[in-house]
């Protein structure tokens, strides 16, 4: 089946069903639930999900391509299960799922931001979830060259345990991605790290310390000479060094000491939306230009 060209190089396609199956096995779905796919495109691991799930659970794939989603709803029309909704991720009402449910998908580059912030959320997000990411999407490298927390693993670490799962090979999909590629596996925790109340002020808090290095900027418009110093612990903040040498636990602390100054709220007030309306610039140039920067093109 040929895709759509918009799509060909938004989206990289798994091909093997032994390894698809491998990977479902990974999220351990229950018979009788219900699991939401996003982008089926071809199908291939929706009916995995719904062998999985069984003739008693739901399979519930959402399609931003109607001609795909046609396509693959008349391919496993005899799995009843099954319910291909032709629409966009970003807009679907995930209230509408049980509780309990869970989520897979084989994320398209250009919507990593903005389907982490919708899908892994306090109000209606999935019990656990398995995306297929970018690795640099949630592990980055600091400059010794040790696994660090991104922008994107510190918004989802207070409501979610985040791990790797499985690595790819480029070769494992087609069109090959020119960038690494794991399967991320995300347990929501019994008791959230930031309280749904404060959830919003958290990311804003995130979108201003982004920008600077611990102790200077933006930390010092947030915090006194005294709290700060407060924070630099072995445990706590690195001074003078930007996101990605800080810790989780870290930036967690910084927050709590800051929300115990109400006064200093307004000056993160709306940072995160300015932050993501940056973003989503950044993306629509990548859709515009068919995103081929993280795609290897086709052999001719």
């Amino acid at each position: 089946m040929s895709l759509p060209s918009e799509l060909r190089y938004s989206q990289n396609f798994l091909h093997s069903p032994a390894l698809v199956t491998k990977l479902v096995s990974l999220a351990q779905l229950a018979p009788g639930g219900t699991v939401l796919e996003v982008g089926p495109g071809k199908g291939i691991i929706t009916k995995a999900l719904a062998e999985a799930v069984g003739e008693t659970g739901r399979a519930v794939a959402v399609e931003l391509d109607g001609r795909l989603a046609e396509t693959v709803r008349a391919q496993l029309r005899s799995l009843k299960q099954v319910e291909i909704v032709a629409g966009d991720i970003l807009t679907f009402d995930l209230a509408a799922l049980p509780a309990g449910y869970a989520a897979f998908a084989n994320v398209p580059f250009n919507i990593t931001s903005a389907l982490l912030e919708k899908l892994l959320n306090p109000a209606s997000g999935p019990a656990q979830a398995h995306l297929i990411l970018q690795t640099d999407a949630l592990v980055a490298t600091d400059d010794y060259g040790t696994a660090a927390e991104t922008l994107k693993s510190l918004m989802i670490h207070p409501l979610y345990e985040i791990e790797i799962v499985h690595h790819f090979n480029r070769l494992d999909f087609s069109p090959q991605p020119a960038v690494e590629t794991a399967l991320f596996a995300f347990m929501k925790r019994a008791a959230p790290l930031v309280t749904p109340g404060e959830y919003v002020l958290y990311k804003d808090f995130l979108a201003v310390v982004s920008k600077d290095r611990a102790g200077e900027g933006g930390w010092r418009r947030l915090f006194s000479k005294a709290q700060l110093a407060q924070l630099d612990t072995p445990d706590g903040l690195v001074m003078g060094r930007g996101l990605k040498a800080q810790t989780a636990d870290g930036i967690l602390a910084a927050f709590q000491v800051f929300t115990r100054t109400p006064a200093k709220h307004r000056e993160v007030s709306g940072a995160w939306a300015a932050l993501r309306e940056e973003q989503e610039r950044r993306e629509q140039v990548n859709r515009e230009g068919g995103h081929r920067r993280n795609t290897r093109p086709p052999r001719r």
